[in-house]
């Protein structure tokens, strides 16, 4: 094997280590997030501000990652996110207050939105051949590691002397074993993202007006809001409205969920090229609808029937995004990069709309608040198919 074979192989493996902490370190928060706001006491109104002010983190530096990278090149942006991993682990543990750990945690936010677009950037350079493939195992390997986390999390919450602060500080040596190759390592020249010349060109601002990236944009952060629902917010309502323990049944909870998320990511893509990608979202909308509808009715025992959400969610945001490629064309890239900003801001807003229907309506009424987000988003998905075809009948 040649330097430049061992190189790639090297990237690959790191970046394939990296999806798993992501995934790992991003949804520990279904055990971390009830004992945060029992340990400081706080409303629910102030646990939705958090979660909003984290996913606003995460999408700003998604936006700030596209710059960054576009001036000097995927790998500042890949170890950038290490650093500010880094620092938000390590500094957690000592939080002395809920805000004061919510600057901390926005630092291991941050770091996931360099990571989102570092990491798929260097795929995008080093998977050349077979890339459906190889793409489809790296976010496999993300599921994988948000399998693992929030049972790892709860196992460690369950010894005594052990809290969800250690978990964090914990993680800090498996970020260090992947930053430090990571650095001395070397990254193929054309990883430097240049600009396209193959067709007329949008900017990122001249994307934010027009009116169909806004619609797959919201389309999205949908999707995105239904997604993390359960991370964010299942296992806090099992928690507060059925006395459920976030570390044993909170903890299994969002791991099942991510275990059908996972599996989904591994074989749907076949049944979806077979059946279309408009006619796979709205299906399996309509599904996650049922589901939501059978766990709320069922109080409880729903704890056993909600994780089937992750099979049917998991298609929601790769679907989505193949369609909008298809939809953008030659500037796919940009309008891309803008939908993904847009998703995420709104499902931020999203975030902070699920504390105040805790906090002023109800407990139980934040997650099933679900019901809604999904009836609206099968109702943007039958109005963007319709879309979508008037644009191609009118193109032939």
């Amino acid at each position: 094997m040649s330097t430049s074979k061992k190189t790639r192989a090297l990237l690959v493996v790191l970046i394939n280590g990296t999806m798993f902490l992501f995934g790992f370190l991003e949804n520990i928060k279904g055990v971390s997030y009830p004992l945060i706001k029992t340990e400081f006491g706080v409303s629910y109104d102030e646990q939705g501000r958090m979660v909003s002010l984290l996913s606003f983190g995460y999408t700003f530096f998604c936006v700030a990652a596209g710059f960054i990278l576009s001036r000097f090149g995927v790998k500042k942006v890949y170890l950038l996110g290490f650093l500010f991993g880094l620092l938000g682990l390590s500094t957690v543990f000592f939080a002395p207050n809920f805000w004061i750990t919510t600057a901390c945690m926005f630092l291991v936010f941050s770091c996931f939105g360099l990571f989102e677009i570092g990491v798929n950037g260097l795929a995008s350079i080093l998977f050349t051949k077979k890339a459906a493939l190889l793409m489809n195992l790296l976010h496999f390997v993300y599921g994988a590691g948000a399998v693992f986390g929030p049972r790892v999390a709860g196992m460690l919450c369950g010894i005594e002397g052990i809290s969800w602060r250690h978990v964090y500080l914990f993680s800090v040596p498996l970020l260090l074993l992947f930053f430090v190759p990571a650095a001395i390592a070397k990254y193929p020249e054309s990883a430097d993202t240049r600009p396209r010349e193959d067709g007329p060109k949008t900017g990122f601002t001249d994307a934010l007006r027009i009116p169909m990236v806004w619609f797959f944009g919201i389309t999205l952060g949908l999707m995105i809001t239904i997604e993390m629902a359960t991370s964010n917010w299942g296992s806090l309502y099992f928690q507060d409205v059925y006395g459920m323990d976030p570390t044993t049944a909170g903890a299994g909870f969002v791991s099942a969920f991510f275990v059908l998320f996972t599996l989904s990511r591994l074989v749907s893509g076949f049944v979806i090229e077979k059946i279309g990608y408009m006619r796979s979202l709205v299906g399996a909308t309509a599904i996650a609808g049922v589901i939501f509808i059978a766990g709320f009715v069922l109080g409880r025992t729903g704890v056993y029937v909600l994780p089937a959400l992750g099979f049917f969610i998991a298609i929601l945001w790769p679907t989505i995004m193949a369609v909008a490629i298809g939809a953008f064309g030659v500037n796919a890239p940009v309008m891309s990069s803008a939908v993904i900003a847009i998703g995420g801001l709104f499902n931020a807003l999203m975030q902070l709309s699920t504390g105040y229907i805790n906090r002023y309506i109800g407990a139980a009424w934040g997650y099933r608040s679900c019901l809604i987000f999904v009836a609206a988003l099968i109702v943007l998905l039958l109005m963007l198919g319709k879309t979508l075809d008037r644009q191609k009948k009118s193109a032939q």
